[in-house]
């Protein structure tokens, strides 16, 4: 009989240790660590390489466990760094990456792996985002590559003077124009760029990620002031772009961006690879 009872004790322990394993947070955000990892511990402002997977949350069975293996949960997925073999980077803090998710890769340790459930509230909410419904919740998994101090952007200080103004509305002013022909249509064009709100507030740089950003004119849709801003410019150019809402994103919200908000990069063009 003592037996029995120690069997029926373990057996309930095993049961629900998953659970107990569970870290509630005062937001509503929840997660487990899958891997405690060895490595230097993420905080806000740092500069985080990880790999993830990302599920809408349509039945929360089994929610702990790997999902990836489920062939019922494919319908659901909405993102896979894995797939693509290249780790997002982002700063931490800045809702750059999977909206709500910051605050659950706070304190991972670099080669650990932590399963997180990001309720709708911190998530994308009532009005959803792209493959996320309104009022979804999200289960996000996040492998810690790399944890690093972040370079700081500052903004690039130009003769308010020599601003131009296109007659799309762009303004812009060109510190160095570059060498060669400028990028054109179809170029695969190389840039390092920060993009500031008004209040000075940095909303996204690929300076402090690390990560200078490729991409073709034309054939890989960007913001309408940048795309015309970029082609402005050579191998080498630099050049701080004013984009009204009406050729940036509008009266919609991305990430940070409030909505109707006038952008303001600065550009560097590192590469041009003519067609």
């Amino acid at each position: 009989m003592k037996y029995i009872v120690f069997v029926l004790i373990v057996l309930g322990f095993i049961g629900c240790s998953k659970d107990a394993d569970v870290v509630k947070l005062a937001s509503g955000l929840n997660y487990t660590n899958d891997s405690l990892g060895t490595g230097r511990a993420a905080k806000l402002g740092d500069l985080v390489s990880v790999h993830f997977r990302a599920w809408v949350i349509k039945d929360s069975t089994d929610i702990y466990k790997d999902w990836s293996k489920d062939s019922t949960r494919q319908a659901t997925t909405i993102g896979s760094s894995i797939d693509f073999g290249q780790p997002v980077k982002f700063k931490l803090g800045d809702s750059a990456f999977i909206k709500g998710v910051d605050e659950g890769i706070v304190g991972m340790k670099v080669g650990g792996t932590r399963t997180i459930i990001i309720p709708s509230n911190k998530a994308y909410g009532e009005m959803g985002f792209g493959p996320v419904p309104p009022n979804s919740s999200l289960k996000v998994v996040i492998n810690l590559v790399d944890v690093k101090d972040i370079v700081v952007a500052k903004s690039w200080d130009i003769d308010s003077t020599k601003i131009v103004t296109s007659k799309s509305g762009l303004k812009y002013v060109i510190l160095q124009s570059g060498m060669g022909e400028k990028a054109d249509s179809a170029d695969l064009v190389t840039v390092h760029y920060t993009g500031f709100l008004t209040d000075g507030k940095i909303f996204d740089s690929s300076v402090e990620r690390d990560e200078p950003f490729k991409f073709r004119l034309k054939l890989q849709p960007v913001i309408p002031g940048w795309e015309e801003g970029v082609k402005l410019l050579g191998k080498g150019g630099k050049a701080k772009l004013i984009i009204p809402p009406a050729l940036g994103y509008g009266a919609m919200p991305v990430g940070s961006i409030p909505p109707n908000s006038t952008l303001i990069f600065d550009v560097e063009v590192l590469n041009v690879e003519k067609m």
